[in-house]
């Protein structure tokens, strides 16, 4: 025992000896303090040396609990994203917009107030390591079911799930710019809203009988031949149509500024 009689000592001047964390306990604060270092950098520029420093333990000790850094990136991306589920619960609303609403609206909120870490786990999270993109995997798929669960949608196959992924990506960028942005919140919530619901009912279209067959109309229009540009199908070998000379800007051949130009390629 330390009897020093300074300051935090107990009346009989014995130094207090802090209880042993649980295993549980201690992965939990090194995971803490992961979350914590997301707000000043991407996820894998963090060292485990810097993570064991500010737990005041060893490195050693840090891969006791975690057998290697890709362990313990992807639990910490597994953390944040248990804590954004926290954040962006299903809404108790039995209005499907009202309850969407409600949920973007969360969304917004949390990646406003957490932006540095959300940028840094979602920008930068993966750096190449198989078990954090698993990790980033899973959390992707389980927000996939929440949205849909939440949209009261029954389908759950493939077509139905990339479109909900892709809303996802782009709902992420709104988040973040949105926070800069002078659009109105509540018309921001609601185009994403709206958006979110108009991909499901295109994925529902185009998966049924009659949109894959109008898919593969369109699939085989688009390989039917190149067309040129007075309507007609180039015929094979053929050079491209001159336009007599101007450019596609209008300028004349022989205009200095016509080449600097973009122009658009296509009929």
């Amino acid at each position: 025992m330390n009897r020093t009689g300074g300051p935090g000592t107990t009346p009989t001047g014995v130094v207090p000896v802090p209880p042993r964390m649980t295993a549980e306990d201690r992965r939990q604060q090194l995971v803490r303090i992961g979350l914590d270092l997301l707000e000043t950098r991407p996820i894998q520029e963090l060292t485990l040396d810097e993570v064991a420093a500010e737990a005041g333990v060893s490195r050693t000790l840090v891969f006791h609990y975690f057998p290697s850094k890709g362990d313990y990136f992807a639990a910490v991306v597994s953390s944040a994203a248990a804590r954004l589920m926290r954040a962006v619960p299903r809404g108790p609303g039995a209005d499907v917009e009202e309850r969407l609403r409600g949920m973007v609206t969360a969304f917004l909120r949390f990646v406003r107030r957490k932006r540095g870490a959300y940028v840094a786990l979602i920008r930068g999270a993966s750096g190449g390591d198989p078990k954090v993109l698993a990790a980033i995997d899973e959390v992707r798929a389980a927000h996939v079911l929440r949205w849909l669960d939440a949209a009261d949608w029954p389908e759950r196959d493939e077509l139905t799930t990339l479109a909900v992924r892709g809303w996802l990506g782009s709902l992420e960028e709104v988040a973040l710019a949105a926070a800069t942005s002078g659009a109105p919140r509540s018309v921001v919530v609601q185009m994403v809203v709206e958006g979110l619901l108009a991909d499901l009912e295109r994925a529902r279209r185009l998966g049924s009988g009659d949109g894959r067959a109008a898919a593969g109309r369109a699939a085989g229009g688009d390989q039917s031949g190149a067309v040129g540009s007075g309507g007609g199908r180039a015929e094979p070998g053929a050079a491209p149509r001159a336009t007599a000379g101007r450019s596609r800007t209008g300028r004349g051949a022989d205009d200095p500024g016509a080449a600097s130009d973009p122009v658009a390629i296509g009929g």
